[in-house]
């Protein structure tokens, strides 16, 4: 907004003028907060654009006479009063293309501006570990690795970390007894909130945060909890721990929604410990870490040199753990600074349990957009250039008394940005009101605000460069017309205008055919998705959530909940193939061969002996856990890739262990899907332990929810000032796969538009050609042509640029297709049924367009049309 008023203030009046608007956008920020202060300053700079201060500019009337402009313009309004039908299709396809283009660029704005709000964004960085054979990188660090990394490199100004807090989850102010439900924790050091530089609406966390037990917490928690009240120095309890309650030291500022940060609570790391001595091991990678380089440090550079870190630190680490080939492990190592911008974004190769954006995807969206806008604009071309005979008299009549080519020119032009303005302001009504429909789809919470006032003068420079744009060629053509055109024009069949203008219809629905082929291909990806064997039974599992409340009355409740009918089995573990499920990994060699062998990697689930009854997984060898066998304890269940990266030719009996323990393997189950399918599966293995967060059970029978309802009942019972949570399998599969989603809603929006605007120039070019060859069709019925005969006629060569347009689009279709699906691991083949279904469906919609008009045209009455 500050460079609007620059724009626009006179000079000599600007630095007094930003001094004043400057001082009163402090005092607004320190009394009411910047999101207020801001609308506040967007206002005072709204309300200084007034005569007197806007500086000189050159009269762009000048460019006209003004009186012929204003002439100009009543010709303009005329022609929109008197062609009400082609003039509301122009208007209409601009605006549509307009608020579609207008939507998408606010929530493309907000994918792309990922963390761009961070005041030293351009020296901060995440630290990754790229691990050279895997081809993978990760982000998770032992908890000395952020004071070594400050400590040893004089070119990091700081560097912090935090650790997810998934056990985080019932919170309550101290005095009362209802807990509520809270996602969103995390422990952090203070050097991660310096680096972050949260701004901060009550407290200060420089010194109170290093105290142990303290927390900060959001603005909007600090309004639920605490309402109309200053937190400072409040106590809440977490999970029910009276011994250990943590005191608000500070509130800060929502992130903003466009943060790969997002918590709501941040719990000071000072004085924890996980473990005796787990702040100075290097042997498990928990932490997060970011680091904030000195200003000239080139990243490149400290790469290089940061690499020191892994033979003075890890490698010792290894060897003292008697690792097998320590110093092949820690080669094939090697650290990574990625740049905070470009963590939403570019984290393709990044394991980080983070929602990330599809840039591939995003640009798909923008150039969609711009697709539209351009499908639009040929209408308001092909319409304007279709029509001119109509037109010709009146040019031929201003040649003869005395009009140039340049004036019959300003006129066109003036008439095509006066379509374009008004077709602007209805497109930013129609964004506006379409916006909630685009919420729900991207699950985002976008809005037009105050602020964007600024990008008013860009949204009618815009709009009047398009109107030259898209006059532009109408305007040159029909200016050259003679002033014989008077006389009657004999240009219609003009084979230089026609292949111009077919080639705009070809163009059109060209697009309009890849945005449908796009729509199916992403739909069919979903579909396929939601229907693949994954390994396990996604069907009819409820998840109930923070039954870790219940601390010893869990496996109670467990037993409780199945003695309600149609509850087949109920598990109790956190460890659930979906992103909210629990995530442990650990390396794993054949029982004696830890130092002599490298390891597989394996995730390592904690279960009970019914869960795999109630995930539905698939025994392929041995058997699975049971209740009364006491020697299941140290027996283990491995997948099928688990046994054959390891080697074992019998499977079952099989030693086979980590670095700390070791089990016996008592049954092989079938590869099951926990990620998305984006990744290859990993092996997996499952042993009895205690995960007591969660409780699944498989519900047979139609009536789920009074299944739900006998749940709940049982959980108010054992916990009453617990709020009852859950979710269901299926459900939290799909959501796993909601970006997949997301682009088949978008893509069948932007179709469904395209090919809407589309039809309606096809449609407005049929009555324009039906119109002008009613005599020729009133001629030919008098002779005897049928009313099909006629139809087919006026519809073929329409029919002729649609299946042209098919043919440029199925490649184009197949090629940006199969690039968005070489991302999955597991994806749908492109066969040739994808691309008929398209091409029938863009036919279909042609046909259909011009079949209307060019029957109604055939039907009419011949004497009317050779009588007039």
């Amino acid at each position: 907004m500050l460079s609007f008023f620059r724009w626009y203030c006179r000079p000599d009046y600007v630095e007094d003028l930003e001094g004043d608007l400057r001082e009163r956008f402090a005092n607004h920020m320190e009394e009411k907060g910047v999101g207020q202060a801001k609308r506040l300053f967007t206002l005072d700079v709204l309300r200084l654009f007034r005569p007197g201060l806007i500086r000189s500019f050159p009269n762009w009337t000048n460019i006209f006479n003004q009186d012929m402009f204003k002439n100009n313009l009543k010709i303009a309004f005329r022609h929109i009063r008197n062609q009400k039908l082609y003039s509301s299709i122009k208007i209409g396809g601009l605006a549509l293309g307009i608020g579609a283009f207008l939507i998408l660029a606010l929530y493309l704005k907000n994918e792309f501006g990922y963390d761009d709000f961070y005041p030293n964004k351009d020296r901060m960085y995440r630290v990754t570990t790229k691990y050279l054979e895997e081809g993978f990188q990760g982000v998770d660090f032992p908890a000395p690795f952020s004071k070594a990394l400050q400590n040893d490199f004089p070119e990091v100004e700081k560097a912090g970390r935090y650790i997810p807090s998934p056990w985080f989850n019932q919170i309550r102010p101290e005095g009362s007894f209802q807990n509520f439900f809270e996602e969103g924790a995390a422990y952090v050091d203070v050097e991660l909130l310096e680096i972050l530089d949260i701004p901060l609406v009550h407290g200060d966390y420089s010194k109170s945060f290093t105290k142990p037990n303290s927390v900060l917490i959001s603005e909007s928690k600090a309004r639920k909890y605490f309402p109309g009240t200053n937190p400072i120095n409040q106590r809440i309890v977490i999970n029910n721990n009276l011994d250990n309650p943590h005191t608000i030291v500070g509130v800060f500022q929502d992130f903003p929604e466009n943060s790969h940060i997002d918590f709501d609570f941040m719990l000071s790391l000072s004085g924890v410990e996980f473990w005796p001595e787990e702040q100075q091991y290097w042997g498990a990678n928990m932490y997060d870490v970011y680091t904030l380089l000195k200003p000239g440090v080139d990243p490149t550079d400290f790469e290089r040199k940061a690499q020191s870190i892994i033979t003075d630190y890890f490698l010792p680490s290894y060897q003292e753990r008697e690792f097998a080939n320590p110093t092949e492990i820690a080669n094939n190592m090697e650290l990574k600074l990625q740049p905070i911008e470009d963590i939403y974004l570019e984290s393709a190769d990044i394991r980080d349990n983070l929602s990330h954006g599809n840039e591939q995807i995003l640009w798909l969206f923008g150039f969609s957009g711009i697709l539209i806008i351009i499908i639009a604009a040929i209408n308001f071309v092909n319409l304007s250039t279709a029509r001119y005979s109509l037109r010709a008299k009146e040019i031929g009549m201003r040649k003869v008394v005395g009009a140039d080519r340049s004036s019959i020119m300003k006129q066109f032009l003036t008439e095509a940005i006066i379509f374009s303005l008004i077709a602007a302001i209805i497109g930013l009504v129609l964004a506006c009101i379409f916006l909630p429909f685009l919420n729900s789809i991207t699950d985002k919470s976008l809005h037009f605000s105050l602020d964007m006032l600024a990008y008013l003068p860009i949204l009618i420079s815009s709009a009047v460069l398009l109107g030259l744009v898209t006059g532009s060629y109408p305007s040159f053509y029909l200016s050259k017309l003679g002033g014989m055109s008077m006389q009657g024009p004999k240009l219609d069949g003009s084979n230089k205008k026609s292949v111009f203008r077919s080639s705009l219809v070809i163009f059109q629905f060209a697009i309009s055919v890849i945005l449908i082929i796009c729509t199916i291909v992403v739909y069919e990806q979903m579909q396929f998705v939601m229907n693949k064997d994954l390994g396990f039974k996604k069907d009819k599992v409820v998840l109930i959530k923070g039954t870790d409340a219940l601390g010893d009355k869990v496996s109670l409740f467990k037993e409780d909940i199945l003695q309600i009918p149609h509850i087949r089995s109920a598990s109790i573990s956190d460890y659930v193939p979906v992103e909210e499920g629990r995530r442990y990994s650990d390396s794993f060699w054949k029982d004696g061969k830890q130092n002599t062998e490298q390891g597989v990697n394996a995730q390592i689930w904690h279960v009970d002996h019914d869960y795999i009854e109630t995930m539905g997984l698939e025994i392929v060898l041995g058997r699975g856990f049971e209740e009364n066998n006491s020697s299941d304890s140290t027996g283990i269940i491995i997948s099928k890739s688990l046994m054959d990266k390891l080697s074992l030719d019998k499977g079952i009996g099989s030693l086979i262990g980590t670095k700390e323990s070791s089990w016996r393997v008592i049954g092989v189950m079938k590869d099951f899907h926990f990620e998305s399918l984006e990744n290859e599966i990993s092996p997996s293995c499952l042993i009895l332990a205690k995960s007591p967060s969660i409780v699944s059970a498989k519900v047979s029978g139609a009536n789920t929810e009074a299944v739900l309802s006998a749940i709940e009942k049982k959980w108010s019972k054992l916990a009453p000032t617990n709020p009852f949570r859950y979710s269901f399998l299926d459900e939290r599969f799909e959501f796993m796969h909601k970006d997949i989603s997301m682009a088949g809603r978008l893509f069948n929006m932007f179709a469904i538009l395209a090919i809407f605007i589309a039809c309606l120039g096809l449609f407005s070019l049929t009555t324009f050609m039906a119109d002008r060859s009613k005599k020729e069709i009133g001629i030919r019925k008098v002779l005897g042509a049928s009313v099909l005969r006629i139809t087919k006629l006026l519809s073929k060569d329409f029919i002729r640029l649609v299946l042209i347009g098919i043919l440029i689009a199925i490649p184009v279709g197949w090629y940006i297709m199969n690039g968005w699906l070489n991302d999955f691991a597991y994806r749908v083949s492109l066969d040739w049924s994808i691309f008929v279904k398209g091409s029938l469906l863009a036919l279909g919609i042609g046909i259909v367009t011009i079949s209307y008009q060019c029957v109604s045209a055939a039907l009419q009455n011949p004497v009317n049309n050779l009588r007039s």
